[in-house]
């Protein structure tokens, strides 16, 4: 992004002025001279903050009031207290204190003091559903170990999957007979991910974007209903396999530099994978004296793992800098910490590059984004820094997600901040990673608080 927020205008943002922030950026917009690029980016930013309200609703008094149902005898100076910390995000929008939504959720969890404090716990999950499914990834991972110790081939323990997916636009969000137009997730073709089919769709004949789209796509439109939720839905079957594959760090080779996979995934990528003193810095710190780029990244791996906590984030379109965000709060969810990692990996030679979609871990099936890095001679290798180290004795086990992929995901996107299939006219709402779908009119985009999304996965045999 070329265009940096004039000096005044910051300010204005700085000290929670948002109102005039934005009429300001409105204004720079249509000032002569300005480029087309220039002008989309100024708007952007205008909209930026027009969405960080949404993420922010909830004032003391709603943040006490939630706190006093899991700490009954909660004050307002505890309030205070962890807000100072920062472990109750809030931001000052135009003159008023107001709470991150989730912000009452991430403190139990980047708190200590309060999560002792708490009477209410959430119940632990067990190892296994009713149905005997795995929950506990540590089965899924010893089995597909085992397995892969009787294969020639990394790909191992299949499933089959059968995905449902229903985007509904609310009622009078798009004027009755304009033409709504839908993006929603689908199957990329990779390795993992085979015999992908298209099932059903409503409205048909949708448009599948070629698998060689970064962000794949399945295109839909309609006009919006009176009066009644204007639908989207998708069925479509995939079979989704387990990645093992062990890796002996004396076998790996120095990278030959000149070669594309090399100086394409280790340069920087404003504004998330930025080389700045801090990161040059860490990178140095956490790799030593280390050499051998497979032990650098798994050095990585570990401390993003181990110090950078996971937490609800806010929408990453309102974040300037995501992997930036995660280092300087400490805190941050799959996507930070991915992103952090990579720009970790970059800084320090070692080609990294992003992978997002859905995990599909029964019970807790969620968005989730992840990384993969590459190596020489095994290749491209995957890595989930979220999930890190397993709880398990078995050196395997316990690395497993570095270098290796359970079989329960829905690859989505191979890359992050991509153009859509067919092009999206109006700005999107999640312009980095693509899960939820997207959706616009003539009239510009539908945001998330327009729309709403229920997200069905049926386990099938292989």
């Amino acid at each position: 992004m070329g265009f940096e927020i004039p000096e005044p205008i910051q300010k204005m943002i700085n000290e929670g002025e948002y109102a005039k922030a934005k009429g300001a950026l409105k204004s720079l917009a249509e000032k002569q001279g300005i480029t087309e690029k220039e002008r989309e980016e100024i708007l952007f930013e205008a909209e930026r903050l027009r969405r960080v309200p949404r993420d922010f609703r909830l004032s003391e008094e709603d943040v006490l009031k939630s706190l006093k149902e899991d700490i009954p005898d909660a004050s307002m100076d505890d309030v205070t207290s962890w807000t100072k910390s920062g472990a109750l995000e809030s931001r000052i929008i135009d003159g008023k204190r107001l709470y991150f939504n989730r912000a009452v959720r991430n403190l139990f969890i980047l708190n200590k003091d309060a999560a002792r404090r708490r009477v209410k716990t959430a119940e632990k999950e067990t190892s296994t559903t009713a149905a005997g499914e795995i929950k506990d990834m540590r089965i899924h991972a010893q089995r597909a170990i085992e397995a892969r110790q009787k294969s020639k081939s990394p790909l191992v323990t299949p499933k089959r999957f059968r995905i449902e997916y229903t985007l509904s636009v609310h009622p009078g969000a798009v004027p009755e007979g304009e033409i709504i137009r839908c993006w929603l997730p689908y199957p990329k073709g990779v390795p993992t991910q085979s015999n992908i089919a298209l099932l059903d769709s409503f409205p048909g004949e949708p448009v599948i974007a070629p698998n060689k789209m970064p962000q794949r796509t399945i295109y839909m439109e309609r006009p919006a209903q009176k009066d009644k939720p204007t639908t989207f839905s998708v069925t479509y079957q995939y079979t989704a396999w387990a990645f093992v594959q062990p890796v002996d760090p004396r076998k790996v080779e120095p990278y030959n530099k000149k070669e594309d996979v090399y100086t394409s995934y280790t340069a920087e990528r404003p504004p998330h994978i930025t080389f700045t003193p801090e990161i040059r810095k860490l990178a140095k710190e956490i790799c030593g004296k280390e050499k051998n780029p497979y032990l650098r990244a798994k050095k990585i791996f570990a401390w993003v793992y181990e110090n950078i906590t996971w937490s609800g984030a806010i929408e990453y379109s309102i974040v300037p800098n995501l992997s930036m965000r995660a280092l300087e709060r400490r805190t941050g969810d799959c996507g930070m910490q991915g992103l952090l990692f990579i720009t970790l990996c970059r800084a320090s030679g070692i080609p990294a590059r992003w992978q997002s979609g859905w995990s599909l871990a029964p019970g807790v099936e969620n968005m989730h984004d992840w990384t993969q890095v590459y190596f020489e001679p095994y290749g491209w290798l995957y890595a989930d820094p979220s999930r890190g180290l397993m709880d398990s004795k078995n050196p395997d086990v316990k690395w497993f997600n570095f270098g290796n992929f359970d079989c329960y995901r829905l690859i989505v996107n191979t890359d992050y901040g991509c153009e859509l299939y067919p092009k999206k006219n109006h700005f999107r709402s999640e312009p980095e990673d693509f899960q939820r779908g997207e959706v616009e009119w003539k009239g510009g985009n539908l945001y998330f608080d327009q729309w709403d999304y229920i997200f069905k996965v049926v386990p099938m045999s292989k």
